[in-house]
């Protein structure tokens, strides 16, 4: 369903607007999923799991020595996966993660079509 490796994404609040993940990994099997990274906050890793038929995921990250964030999020159609993050009751936003395209390095020949 979502492939393992390098991801990148972005979640809002009010008080630090959007904010970029830099480039982060996840790894999905048997709906599990693992994964770390990091953003403007710190360090984290992330636990959870995911629906293997509709995509649903429910993530817990955890910024190393810091608070937790529950990730609910599903499918976009797109690849990606939005929804809204939650830090206790009152404390809420969207976010959108998506797996991380190679981008080449702008060395390879171009080749015609023939």
């Amino acid at each position: 369903m979502y492939p393992s490796g390098r991801w990148e994404g972005f979640w809002v609040q009010n008080i630090w607007g959007r904010q970029a993940m830099t480039p982060f990994f996840l790894r999905f099997a048997n709906g599990q999923v693992t994964g770390e990274g990091k953003d403007v906050i710190g360090r984290f890793t992330f636990a959870g799991e995911y629906n293997e038929k509709t995509g649903q995921l429910r993530l817990i990250k955890q910024y190393i020595g810091k608070h937790r964030v529950l990730y609910i999020g599903e499918p976009d159609g797109e690849g990606s996966i939005q929804g809204t993050w939650h830090i206790g009751e009152f404390h809420k936003g969207p976010f959108l993660i998506r797996p991380a395209i190679q981008k080449p390095s702008g060395d390879e020949p171009i080749q015609e079509m023939t």
